[in-house]
């Protein structure tokens, strides 16, 4: 379903933004279907791959996508996928300039937004340089957990599958299957309509680890 909506800036009305609101399953964009635009999550979430092999992120309502397409590269190198209902604003190459020269708000927002997602990959980088396979695990489901609330149970906001964990930190669905059952054992992961995760649980392990 694709609906358009008017924004307005210094009571003047402006261009008419294209959103797109998309089922679960759906691909904003690929090798194949390159991205002509650059999309802000609205609700939902999005799993970004690398042409659908290693995951690289999951992105939340607030996030930017595609911004790949404002770089002239012969091979694109990243694949966009909703894992959930999913409604996302579309901005060309000119409504992006136009955002970032009238509205500082949108370039603060695009900027922060970007610079958090460069930190969560730095952070995944010196997991894989300086942490085992067990703790790396670890780690992430610290990363997808919610921040809300801050202590105690939370649940994961989307299903993660055990070729989709290992698609995420290097390794086979055999040996995640393996490191979950021991988390388990530990009592600060359970599976309950979803995968829970106890933080004061989590904490502990990763801090007895050094």
């Amino acid at each position: 379903m694709v609906r358009r909506s008017i924004q307005r800036s210094g009571g003047k009305r402006r261009q008419a933004q294209l959103l797109l609101r998309l089922p679960a399953g759906v691909k904003l964009f690929d090798s194949n279907r390159p991205s002509r635009r650059l999309y802000l999550l609205r609700s939902g979430r999005v799993r970004l791959s690398s042409n659908g092999e290693a995951i690289l992120d999951h992105l939340a309502p607030g996030d930017f996508l595609g911004e790949e397409s404002l770089l002239r590269r012969s091979r694109p190198r990243q694949t966009a996928l909703s894992v959930s209902p999913v409604e996302v604003a579309c901005l060309r190459q000119s409504e992006l300039l136009d955002q970032l020269q009238h509205n500082r708000r949108f370039a603060l927002q695009l900027l922060k937004n970007l610079a958090l997602r460069m930190g969560r990959y730095e952070g995944t980088i010196r997991d894989f340089v300086v942490e085992g396979t067990e703790a790396r695990l670890a780690r992430l489901l610290c990363r997808l957990a919610p921040s809300e609330p801050p202590s105690g149970w939370v649940r994961l906001p989307f299903t993660v599958t055990n070729p989709e964990f290992a698609r995420m930190i290097g390794t086979t669905r055999w040996r995640v299957s393996h490191f979950l059952h021991h988390f388990q054992q530990l009592g600060w992961l359970r599976f309950e309509q979803g995968i829970w995760v106890n933080r004061e649980g989590l904490a502990t392990w990763l801090s007895q680890r050094h």
